[in-house]
């Protein structure tokens, strides 16, 4: 048996400085789009259903501010998206609100939405990629190399103009879904009134160890020390003022500062002249109660890693430094906040009650937890519900794909027409939500397949064909075009 010893690979790091945010640069670098392949998860926050609800937020706060400064009708907003990743959520976004815009009749705001990354890999998957192209020829999307952890400037690259307080006249509306946990954190304790920091060392087994560098960071083991604070940390004023409250409010505990996010934040401010609308969406805790009794803080591992998001710490520094929250009240599962530099959420009547509706009322959190139940136990409902709740889904093709088989069976089962005639009616919206991924189920041929099962051959014929452009030499395509002509 042979026997592997372990290699220690740094002492007593605190946490925002760990190698362990130098491997997930690497992680992301190195793999690029193929993260979003099977690996990390993202569709909880690419979907149509939630790029709609920002949308609402969004299209409420343009028209909010529109009211307030009449002159800024004559400006561009400017959206700016952090960690983009695979680049859905960007496309259903622009999408929905372009929708939203015509509906409401106020087509005349401008808007430039800003993809970022840290990773040109992404950058060149996004300009290349067919469902993108027609709002890049519009100027409606640019792209930018953004790197959270370093203030650089950010550079537009289509327009060759750099996002500054010379560009951007009207607030900078911020996305950061599923992003804030994956940047530097640092990690403190709270025991008998005395506030520590928590100091990380790395160990893994020696054959973990490649070119002197640790291969797969699930293997890496995560040792903890402490040490006691009893000066400023940060030399921050708001962030040490908060260290200081959550050591007299909390009692025995483990919590994180999201600086990595917080110094992301500091330097956007910089850019657009203090004004800021940010909508973030991930795992994390919205209370003061909720930091309380927590053991060491979770590192979950899925080919990257992630931590929880401290949103209370983002809420209540921006609301120190000027600013304003909205924090999702409890949910299980993700969380939804809202938050503001420079202006005060209650001063925007509009946004208030979309971020009321989108984010508290019915929030992508309750979203997904009943699209789960469905899809969990979807092979037991029939075609009505199925079509009931694609509805709700906003015809997701991601959700199609899982319905698909079950769809067919209960086509071939005497279905009740007006159903039929409902999907029928609703296939092109499925169509239009699709954004191709590698490896990723095609809608279009699932949709052709439906079609066929209703006998609507010429339509089927031309969602084949459709789909064969996407995957070309598919043979399950190839043969059902074939079976056709037939």
């Amino acid at each position: 048996m042979t026997i592997h010893r372990k290699v220690t690979l740094e002492q007593h790091k605190r946490f925002s400085e760990s190698a362990l945010w130098r491997m997930q640069r690497d992680y992301f670098e190195k793999e690029g789009i193929n993260a979003w392949v099977s690996q990390v998860p993202f569709y909880i926050t690419s979907n149509p259903f939630i790029a709609a609800s920002y949308a609402k937020i969004a299209m409420s706060f343009m028209r909010d501010w529109i009211k307030a400064h009449p002159e800024s009708a004559e400006q561009t907003f400017y959206f700016l998206e952090l960690g983009t990743g695979s680049g859905r959520f960007s496309y259903l976004f622009v999408k929905a609100l372009l929708a939203l815009m015509k509906s409401l009749n106020n087509t005349s705001i401008r808007f430039c939405y800003v993809m970022t990354d840290f990773t040109k890999h992404n950058m060149q998957y996004w300009q290349s990629h067919d469902a993108l192209k027609p709002y890049i020829e519009q100027g409606l999307i640019d792209f930018a190399l953004y790197d959270m952890e370093g203030e650089r400037p950010i550079t537009l690259i289509n327009q060759n103009k750099r996002l500054s307080s010379d560009l951007i006249k009207n607030p900078l509306i911020v996305f950061a879904n599923y992003i804030f946990d994956t940047i530097s954190h640092d990690a403190f304790t709270v025991h008998e009134g005395k506030l520590h920091e928590l100091l990380y060392s790395l160990h893994t087994d020696e054959s973990n160890i490649e070119h002197l560098r640790p291969q797969k960071m699930e293997k890496i083991e995560v040792t903890h020390n402490i040490r006691e604070i009893k000066n400023a940390y940060y030399g921050d004023a708001p962030l040490d003022d908060l260290l200081e409250e959550y050591k007299a409010a909390l009692h025995t505990t483990n919590f994180l500062i999201p600086i990595g996010a917080i110094r992301a934040i500091q330097y956007l401010r910089k850019c657009c002249n203090d004004r800021l609308l940010i909508i973030s969406t991930d795992k994390g805790y919205s209370a003061i109660d909720q930091l309380d009794h927590l053991g060491h803080p979770t590192i979950s591992f899925h080919s990257s890693f992630s931590m929880m998001v401290n949103f209370h710490a983002i809420s209540e520094y921006l609301k120190k430094t000027g600013g304003d929250g909205y924090l999702q009240g409890p949910r299980k599962g993700i969380r939804t906040s809202v938050f503001s530099s420079s202006f005060s959420l209650n001063t925007l009547p509009e946004t208030k009650t979309a971020i009321i509706d989108w984010v508290e009322r019915l929030s992508p959190s309750d979203y997904f937890t009943l699209h789960s139940r469905v899809r969990d136990h979807f092979d037991t409902y029939d075609l009505e519900t199925l079509a009931s709740h694609l509805e709700f889904a906003l015809w997701d093709p991601h959700v199609y794909s899982k319905l698909s088989p079950r769809i067919i069976t209960l086509l071939n089962e005497s279905p009740d027409p007006r159903t039929v005639a409902s999907m029928v009616q609703n296939m092109p919206r499925l169509a239009a939500h699709y954004y191709h991924m590698p490896q990723s189920p095609c809608v279009l041929f699932d949709i052709g397949l439906f079609f066929e099962t209703i006998k609507e051959y010429a339509s089927a014929k031309r969602y084949y064909q459709e789909a064969l452009v996407v995957c070309p030499d598919a043979p399950h395509i190839i043969e059902r075009i074939k079976t056709l002509q037939n």
